[in-house]
């Protein structure tokens, strides 16, 4: 015979599991539907033929560059074909995509003998019109020099407005930094007329036709070593005055410490305010191959106001060694009274070595606050030997900070190839959906083949909803409803029995 007792009780504690197991999935599915959605890959004409590789950390823009209401996607790079197994002459892809959501169509496609380091957009001339703006190598017979080209793009022909040798970029920057009305070209870059290449911030006036320099400044560390790889400019506190901000590193790789600059310009001279150096500890870290990767250096940065206090933040990203292992860094600052106050110093490791690339800030999931958008590489040291089980993967994280807290909300990381990198990252409502996009773009590679593997991410509607869900009312009172449940069924089998 059962024993009806036991029954009771079996069904009762199987029915309260059940209600729980529902309860519990709801709420993990609420929680899980915040993920990135990958909408669109895209290779090259040269994939599996030749090789396309987007390195430099500012090599792409996204911005509506014909004044058609839509934001465009342009990307620069090297290319290089493959003739006998070799590597043959270098060229420089420059490339305007759109993206409406369903199809991605190649506008226009521009070569020429040389590469392209860093791709920027605005309206450099003050005409209310968007430019391109490519800086690079340019090859000339058996010569190569650093270029700074100008184009116009109205949705049917690309037209090169200027091309001017001898400006050297990592970084291009856009903005009326001496509040004359007139927008100036900044530029980062490396100083090749010393013995050692010195760090170098020029500031350049476009007149629409010809290019003239503003204003130029060097400097080196104390052992004449000094790298400027990033820069942007705003008012930071708010005193009418803009400020220019760099981000690199000084010493040797080596040795090198994390650099963070911010600079004046009064329409004539350009004065050095502050600078700010750090590291962990002295030692570096080696890279996938085996070379010196460095101590501590600053990929990127990026200017905004990313926990809305009014006041625009400065953002650097690169990475970090701890002794043992290469970190990826992300820092968060902020500028008053003429001083940089450190506000956050973010570290990760995903493998031996993490690093960030790329920022981007934008509000990607419609919660109403700007996110930071980061993207890089994760492997392990001597990851690029053949039979390595740690090899790089691109890595994309999405960051909030309010002010008192920095929050990881999303991360992911992927293989492509052999080997991928995601060197760049752009943010933007590429297909006017009302949602804003996540661009990555860089390199992976198979053999001796590479390509930029662009991919277009975007966070699911039903995430941007759940991104502002109550989540601790929603538990409370999933819980009540549960209990509820379950004492209205211990009731009704007590009285059943």
């Amino acid at each position: 015979m059962f024993d009806k007792s036991k029954l009771k009780c079996s069904s009762f504690l199987f029915l309260v599991l059940l209600i729980f197991c529902l309860h519990s999935n709801i709420i993990i599915g609420l929680a899980q539907s915040e993920k990135l959605e990958l909408e669109v890959e895209q290779h090259w004409d040269t994939y599996g033929i030749g090789g396309t590789c987007i390195a430099g950390t500012h090599n792409l823009a996204v911005e509506d560059v014909d004044n058609d209401g839509s934001k465009e996607i342009v990307t620069g790079g090297f290319s290089y074909s493959i003739v006998d197994e070799n590597r043959g002459s270098i060229g420089a892809p420059l490339r305007i995509w759109s993206w409406n959501g369903q199809n991605l169509t190649l506008e226009k496609s521009e070569n020429w003998l040389g590469n392209i380091r860093c791709v920027t957009a605005g309206d450099a001339d003050g005409d209310d019109k968007i430019e391109i703006l490519t800086a690079g190598g340019l090859i000339s017979n058996t010569s190569i020099s650093s270029s700074l080209r100008i184009w116009s793009w109205n949705g049917q022909n690309l037209v090169l407005k200027g091309s001017y040798t001898e400006i050297s970029a990592g970084s291009i920057f856009i903005c009326d930094v001496d509040s004359d009305d007139i927008p100036e070209i900044l530029a980062v870059g490396r100083a090749y007329n010393t013995s050692q290449p010195n760090a170098q911030l020029t500031i350049w006036h476009w007149d629409g036709d010809n290019i003239s320099l503003k204003a130029n400044v060097e400097w080196s560390s104390s052992n004449d070593v000094a790298r400027a790889n990033s820069l942007q400019a705003a008012d930071l506190d708010k005193d009418g005055t803009i400020e220019i901000v760099t981000g690199g590193y000084v010493n040797k790789l080596e040795n090198s410490s994390g650099q963070l600059r911010v600079w004046q310009f009064d329409g004539n001279n350009v004065s050095l305010v502050t600078n700010a150096e750090w590291r962990m500890v002295d030692a570096f870290s080696l890279d996938m191959a085996g070379n010196v990767l460095g101590n501590t250096v600053v990929n990127n940065i990026k200017v905004a106001d990313v926990d809305s206090d009014g006041y625009q933040e400065i953002v650097t990203g690169g990475f970090t060694y701890d002794g043992a292992k290469a970190l990826a860094q992300l820092r968060i600052w902020n500028w008053t009274n003429n001083i940089l106050n450190l506000e956050e110093s973010y570290e990760w490791a995903t493998s031996d070595i993490t690093e960030i690339k790329s920022i981007s800030i934008a509000d990607v999931d419609s919660d109403g606050n700007k996110e930071v958008v980061t993207s890089g590489l994760t492997c392990g040291y001597d990851s690029f030997s053949e039979n390595a089980p740690d090899k790089s993967r691109a890595e994309l994280k999405i960051l909030s900070w309010n002010g008192n807290t920095l929050s990881s909300k999303l991360s992911a990381n992927w293989m492509a190839g052999e080997g991928v990198c995601g060197w760049n990252v752009g943010t933007g409502d590429v297909d006017n959906d009302g949602a804003v996009e996540i661009v990555t773009v860089g390199c992976m590679y198979v053999d001796n083949l590479c390509d930029p593997d662009l991919r277009i991410w975007s966070l699911p509607a039903e995430s941007s909803t759940s991104a502002s869900f109550p989540y601790i009312p929603a538990v409370i009172a999933g819980t009540v409803i549960t209990i509820l449940v379950v004492l209205t069924l211990h009731f009704f089998i007590r009285r059943r029995g």
